[in-house]
């Protein structure tokens, strides 16, 4: 395995580039930034990537970092969904890409279009196959 920098901020800037170059939208770099907020909060921004084990990303999916917003009130399922599927991307790249050896997700994780069809799963798939980007 290649040496890379170890800590999630500088894997989080290196995605959201990568899904820059790939023809993600403004609007959707800013949301998934918005979404890796609340990830780097529950994990760490200094925290080792390969130290994300299966365990704790289970934890982060029922934690209340999450499932609640400040003030308490749940947060809309949609958006829950969206942040698991972020961070679900994220860890996806990170082990295609050699940064970490296995991929920590709990069992029955939905992994949706990336690994089955070799595309990102996201709601501007379908937008960018409209448009002629990416395809």
């Amino acid at each position: 395995m290649r040496s890379f920098p170890p800590d999630f901020r500088h894997w989080r800037r290196a995605f959201l580039e990568h899904l820059r170059v790939q023809g993600k939208t403004e609007r959707t770099l800013y949301t998934y930034g918005k979404d890796f907020e609340q990830i780097e909060a529950f994990f760490g921004a200094e925290r080792k990537l390969t130290s994300i084990l299966t365990p704790h990303v289970g934890k982060f999916f029922k934690s209340d970092a999450l499932l609640k917003l400040p003030s308490g009130k749940e947060r809309a399922k949609p958006t829950v969904e969206k942040t698991k599927r972020v961070l679900r991307m994220f860890l996806v790249w990170a082990q295609e890409t050699g940064r970490i050896e296995k991929l920590p997700l709990p069992k029955g994780t939905p992994m949706g279009r990336s690994l089955k069809k070799g595309k990102d799963d996201d709601e501007h798939s379908r937008e960018r196959a409209t448009s002629g980007a990416g395809a």
